[in-house]
């Protein structure tokens, strides 16, 4: 008997596409590489952590995009902090973007300044005059 469900982001997820998905659960697993539907459940109710090297074939069999269910995958493993830092060294930057963004926080104090309409044009002069 499956426990209570924790209503986490991965799960909700799966949940939605699998309910919009064409086929039956048991179909999504078996598509997905799994040998049982009772692991789809499972991730569904958040019982069951979705093993990263499935993603691939679970994003496919749920007709999802597996960029969105890899990161959902990634959180279930780090705590929200350590998953920043993942996600932050993961993306690939050139020498030039990483000094950009090093100037915009240093200048904005770390504030994450909004990028606004105004600061768009601003900017958007800046470069090309």
């Amino acid at each position: 008997m499956l426990g209570e469900t924790k209503n986490t982001p991965i799960a909700e997820f799966i949940r939605k596409w699998a309910d919009a998905s064409k086929y039956n659960y048991e179909d999504i697993a078996i598509i997905a590489g799994f040998s049982k539907a009772d692991i789809i459940y499972l991730f569904m109710s958040g019982e069951a952590k979705v093993p990263l090297d499935r993603v691939p074939g679970l994003a496919g069999a749920l007709g999802c995009d597996a960029n969105q269910l890899w990161t959902l995958a990634l959180q279930q493993f780090f705590n929200p902090s350590d998953f920043l830092k993942i996600q932050e060294l993961s993306i690939e930057r050139t020498p030039n973007e990483r000094a950009w963004i090093k100037a915009i926080r240093n200048f904005s104090g770390n504030a994450d300044p909004e990028l606004t309409p105004e600061r768009l044009t601003r900017l958007e002069k800046l470069l090309l005059d």
